[in-house]
């Protein structure tokens, strides 16, 4: 997932959600997505309003967009809004909409020590990749080195 850490989970209606990273340049996003295998009218690349709503707090409206995976479809809203997942792991239930009609009603139970859990990940993974990363070079490739003088250099001044 390009360095980015993600939570899922199932239920038994068939709704999968996830939440997680998504990493593009230097832009740092949190997705947030569900999905069930019974929303066969979704179209890909088309994006959809819908309301999320934690508990009986107040209700986030956002435009998802239908993303396929292999043979599912789910909804996927981006954010950079951190209260989103504080709501997310302090909340026991949520609720999305679509044209006013409840789509999903869901129990969020574990998700204080998911959102916990996808953070850790994330900094371990971040601390690896910074390690792996090779220390950028200042110097120019084609300027000789001042031990190193060849006459048949053709690029010497």
């Amino acid at each position: 997932m390009g360095n980015a850490c993600y939570v899922t989970t199932s239920y038994e209606d068939g709704t999968v959600l996830w939440l997680g990273f998504e990493f593009s340049d230097n832009d740092r996003l949190l997705y947030f997505s569900l999905g069930n295998t019974r929303w066969k009218s979704l179209e890909d690349g088309k994006e959809y309003p819908v309301r999320i709503q934690f508990d009986s707090e107040t209700p986030w409206n956002a435009k998802a967009s239908a993303i396929k995976v292999d043979s599912f479809i789910h909804l996927k809203v981006n954010t950079r809004d951190a209260d989103f997942v504080s709501e997310f792991s302090k909340k026991l239930g949520l609720r999305a909409f679509y044209a006013d009609k409840q789509i999903v009603s869901l129990r969020l139970r574990g998700s204080s020590k998911a959102i916990d859990e996808m953070l850790a990940c994330q900094q371990a993974t971040d601390k690896l990749a910074n390690a792996q990363q090779p220390a950028p070079k200042d110097e120019d490739p084609f300027t000789a080195s001042p031990s190193v003088k060849t006459s048949d250099d053709p690029f010497e001044l």
